[in-house]
């Protein structure tokens, strides 16, 4: 019994040493193994590997994550559809290609070897494969705290984005003076970065834009926006007059107002207070005072618009003129503008009363500077009409040099004289003639029409017969006789 023992013993051991044997000469049959990768979502990568003397009931497959995928060349789970291999059992190649890459596809990835009793017989190393994550479509998201902000509150605007492996890159476009947060991950999860300001006037309207990058594609570029921001303040007034208030005539005020939300109310008055009778109001935006009187100089106009926010208003104090003021300035505009606007024969009337007053002075033979100019003006003008008139006749004497040239050229008949020259005749010309015959009387018939041709072709074409043809002359009688008209009516 001790001797049998001892003997199943030494063969377990024979056993497993002869496995080891095995396994330690399988693992160098792997030429090249798989590499760490990395790569972005949507894209695709590689897998190598490459084994050599295999044996006839061993196969080749891959795992990720420790689950088998593959048998050989082919994928054995739906789930892994967007995987292929690239298989060829002569030379041992088992590449393995990943295309549309998924956040799923992270993980370990490993070649290895099994027998034909899905026995493990080696393993490749272990490539770690990860999955650059991009966020999703509907990154980034733009929010704010507030649907509307009053003037003087705080602004916080939100950017949000998908917690991804890099970490995609926000940052807000508009720069009014703001402050903008750091990353930091928000209540649900995701990441955000804030965007916050004191508001102002200017703000209402105003649309915000974020914008994001990652580096696991640097091509991608994404933005939101929010606004335009709704910013609430009360009425800003201002007071306009259409013309100068003068004495004894109608004077017109109008008041803006800018507010968000509109304004509810007008409201004008006066300091000092002035009676009812004196102005209209239309629409409560214009004031209208149909006789300004001098009692009014001075006087504070003031108008007062309200909102559900605040109320704001403007001051106007008014200036009354008096009209002699306003016609002095006005006869003096026209006397500038009528002495500027000066007919010339006024101009000489005025010369010759001033030469008439001074007559019993002496008189100065010279020339003024400003004469001196006119007629240097006068000079320059006649010389440039001149220079024109001599430019227009060379180019019209040019002009006509072809054609006169052409005139001169131009071929005539060669049998005929004209003005004792011989003109040349074409090689070829056409002359029409018709012939109308008189009305028979006895027959009330119109007269037949005829057109004869007459050619002329140069001497060394050709000759045709058809051109020489005598025509006989023949009676007016046969004439008709051919044309089936009867005898008898001749």
């Amino acid at each position: 019994m001790y001797t049998l023992g001892f003997r199943t013993t030494i063969g377990t051991w024979i056993f497993f040493y002869i496995l080891m044997l095995h396994r330690t000469y399988s693992f160098s049959r792997f030429i090249k193994e798989p590499l760490d990768e990395n790569q972005a979502e949507g894209d695709l990568t590689y897998f190598n590997c490459i084994v050599r003397e295999l044996d006839e009931t061993q196969y080749v497959s891959w795992l990720h994550n420790g689950r088998k995928i593959s048998k050989n060349g082919v994928i054995i789970i739906n789930t892994y559809s967007h995987y292929s291999i690239d298989y060829d059992s002569t030379f041992g190649k088992c590449n393995l290609k990943i295309q549309n890459i998924k956040r799923s596809d992270q993980g370990e990835f490993v070649c290895t070897v099994y027998d034909s009793n899905d026995w493990i017989v080696d393993k490749s190393r272990t490539a770690n494969f990860t999955v650059l994550e991009i966020p999703q479509q509907q990154y980034p998201i733009c929010s704010s705290t507030k649907t509307s902000y009053r003037v003087g509150q705080r602004v916080v605007l939100q950017c949000i984005s998908e917690k991804t492996t890099p970490l995609a890159l926000l940052k807000w476009v508009n720069n009014i003076g703001g402050s903008e947060s750091g990353l930091k991950e928000s209540l649900s999860g995701n990441y955000e970065k804030t965007y916050s300001f004191t508001a102002k006037q200017s703000d209402n309207r105003e649309i915000f834009t974020c914008e994001l990058t990652t580096s696991a594609n640097p091509s991608l570029y994404r933005n939101c926006s929010i606004g335009p921001l709704d910013v609430l303040y009360a009425p800003v007034v201002r007071i306009e007059q259409t013309r100068d208030v003068i004495l004894g005539n109608e004077a017109i005020f109008i008041c803006y107002s800018d507010a968000n939300p509109q304004e509810t109310t007008f409201e004008w008055s006066f300091d000092p207070p002035i009676s009812e009778n004196i102005f209209v109001l239309e629409n409560d935006i214009i004031l209208r005072i149909k006789n300004t009187i001098n009692r009014l100089n001075g006087t504070s106009v003031i108008c007062t618009v309200t909102n559900s926010i605040g109320s704001g208003s403007s001051k106007l104090i008014i200036n009354v003129k008096s009209k002699e003021s306003t016609n002095n300035v006005v006869e003096t505009n026209n006397a500038k503008e009528t002495k500027k606007f000066e007919k010339p024969n006024e101009r000489n009337k005025n010369k010759s009363k001033n030469q008439n007053s001074n007559s019993n002075q002496p008189l100065l033979q010279t020339r003024t500077p400003n004469n001196n100019n006119n007629s240097s003006n006068y000079i320059s003008i006649s010389l440039v009409v001149i220079i024109a008139l001599v430019c227009i006749i060379v180019i019209l004497g040019l002009a006509m040099i072809p054609v006169g040239y052409m005139r001169y050229t131009r071929r005539q008949p060669s049998d005929t004289i004209s003005r004792g020259r011989p003109v040349s005749i074409p090689d070829v010309y056409f002359e029409p003639r018709d012939h109308i015959y008189p009305m028979l009387p006895q027959l009330g018939l119109a007269a037949p029409w005829m057109r004869t041709v007459g050619v002329q072709v140069p001497g060394e074409c050709e000759y045709d017969a058809t051109y020489n043809t005598q025509v006989m002359p023949q009676s007016r009688q046969v004439y008709y006789t051919q044309r089936m008209y009867p005898a008898s009516s001749l």
